[in-house]
C-alpha cells in the first residue's frame, strides 16, 4: 500500500470520528434542551396554550332577532312560563295554554281555570298543575289528555318521557304525599311520607321513582335520597345523609341519579351507592340537569368571580371555566350548557371549551333551546334569534 493510499483511510478515520464527535454533542444539547423544557413545563405550557386559545374556533351569531309571527306578544307579564314540547312552544299564561310551532305559528289555544297554574314538561307532555290547589291535567301537543284532581293541595309535580306524572301534596297528618299517575289517568302508586320531601325523579326504566327529603339535624340542613318501586309498599333503599341542601336531582339514561344541593352536587347508583361527589365554596347562582350532565352557576363570596362547573356524568373530574361575572343563568340543551349574561349567551362544552355565541340588545331573564333557536323571554314578549355552534 501507498503513502497516498494510507493517508487517504487515515484522512477518513479522522473525518469519521469527527462526525461522530458532533453528533454526539448535539443529541447532548437537544437531550439538555428537553430536560430544560421538562422541568420549566409549569411556566411555558400555559403559555402554549394561551396561544393555542386564540385560534379556538368560536361561532358569533349575527343576534338579528325572527320577525314575521315574532316577538309573541301576550298579557301577564313576567308570569308567564314557556317550555318546549317535542317540535311545539306550550306558552302558559292568564287562563290560557297557547301552542306555537317553533316558526311562531299559532297551533291551538286551551284555556284553564287555575289560580296559580305551574307547568313541567317531558320530551312528549306536559303537566299543567295548580300550585296550592288540586287541580291537574296531562297534555300532548295534539290534545288535552286528561284533568283530574286530588284531595290535597298541591305542592309540585313531574312528569316523564312516558307520561307518567308524580305529585306531592300537602297531608293532613304526614308531612306530606307522594302520587302517581300513568298516561291515561290511572292512580299507580301513593306513599305517606314522614319525611319533608322537596323533589322527586323517575327511575330511567319508570317502574319506580327516588324521592329526595331535607331534615335538620344539630342545626344543619341535611338531605336523604329514597327508591321506591311502585308495585311493592317496602321502600327498596335509602342513602346516607348528605350534608347540603337538595335543590333538584335528574336520573341519566343509565339509571345513575344525580342530586344538586346548594353546597354540593352527588352522583348515585341505582343500588344507592354514591359514585363521586362535589363540594363546591362560594354562593350557587344557577344550575340544571341534562340526562346525567350537571352544570352549576358559582360566585365566589370574596372574590366577587363567577365560574361555570360543568359535571360529564360524574363528578370526578369537574371542568371549571370563568365566565363574566354577570351571569344569571345556565341551561343544558343536547348536551352542552349555555350561560346566560344580560348581553350575551355563549354555549360551552362539557370539556369547558365556549363553543358558540350571540349578542343579546334586549333584557330577557330566561331562554329555551331547539333546532338551532333560542327562544328569549322577555316581559310579555317571546323573541327568537339563530343559534348555529
Amino acid at each position: 500500500m501507498n503513502r497516498d493510499s494510507e493517508d487517504r483511510i487515515e484522512w477518513r478515520k479522522r473525518r469519521h470520528r469527527l462526525r461522530w464527535f458532533r453528533n454526539f454533542v448535539i443529541f447532548l444539547l437537544i437531550a439538555a434542551f428537553c430536560g430544560y423544557l421538562y422541568v420549566q413545563r409549569d411556566a411555558w405550557i400555559p403559555k402554549l396554550e394561551g396561544i393555542g386559545s386564540r385560534y379556538d374556533s368560536v361561532t358569533e351569531n349575527d343576534g338579528e332577532l325572527a320577525a314575521g309571527n315574532f316577538p309573541l306578544s301576550f298579557s301577564g307579564g313576567a308570569s308567564y312560563q314557556a317550555e318546549l314540547v317535542d317540535d311545539t312552544l306550550f306558552l302558559l299564561h292568564d287562563a290560557y295554554l297557547d301552542l306555537y310551532s317553533l316558526h311562531g305559528d299559532h297551533r291551538d289555544t286551551r284555556q284553564h281555570t287555575y289560580q296559580n297554574a305551574m307547568i313541567s314538561t317531558s320530551s312528549k307532555y306536559a303537566l299543567l298543575y295548580e300550585s296550592g290547589g288540586t287541580s291537574f291535567r296531562l297534555d300532548s301537543k295534539s290534545k288535552n289528555i286528561y284533568n283530574k284532581s286530588v284531595d290535597d293541595n298541591i305542592i309540585t309535580g313531574k312528569v316523564s318521557n312516558q307520561g307518567n306524572v308524580v305529585l306531592i301534596t300537602e297531608s293532613s297528618t304526614y308531612s306530606c304525599s307522594i302520587q302517581v299517575y300513568d298516561n291515561t289517568g290511572k292512580r299507580i302508586y301513593q306513599r305517606d311520607c314522614l319525611e319533608h320531601v322537596v323533589d322527586v325523579s323517575f327511575h330511567s326504566d319508570e317502574n319506580g321513582c327516588f324521592f329526595t327529603s331535607i331534615q335538620v339535624e344539630n342545626g344543619a340542613l341535611q338531605s336523604t335520597v329514597t327508591s321506591v318501586l311502585f308495585h311493592q309498599v317496602e321502600t327498596q333503599w335509602t342513602s346516607l345523609p348528605l350534608d347540603t341542601m337538595a335543590i333538584t336531582s335528574g336520573v341519566a339514561s343509565d339509571g345513575t341519579l344525580c342530586v344538586i344541593g346548594d353546597t354540593s352536587c352527588t352522583y348515585f347508583s341505582s343500588t344507592g351507592e354514591v359514585l363521586s361527589s362535589y363540594t363546591y365554596r362560594g354562593t350557587l347562582l344557577s344550575e340544571d340537569l341534562e340526562n346525567g350532565r350537571a352544570a352549576l352557576l358559582l360566585q365566589d363570596d370574596q372574590t366577587r368571580d363567577t365560574a361555570l362547573v360543568l359535571l360529564d356524568r360524574s363528578a370526578d373530574a369537574p371542568q371549571r371555566t370563568t365566565v363574566d361575572d354577570t351571569s344569571q343563568l345556565v341551561r343544558v340543551f343536547d348536551g352542552d350548557a349555555l350561560v346566560m349574561c344580560p348581553g350575551d349567551v355563549t354555549s360551552y362544552d362539557f370539556s369547558g371549551n365556549a363553543l358558540a355565541t350571540v349578542a343579546l340588545e334586549g333584557a330577557y331573564t330566561s331562554f329555551i333551546k331547539q333546532d338551532g333557536y333560542l327562544f328569549l323571554m322577555g316581559y310579555e314578549r317571546i323573541d327568537r334569534v339563530n343559534f348555529k355552534e
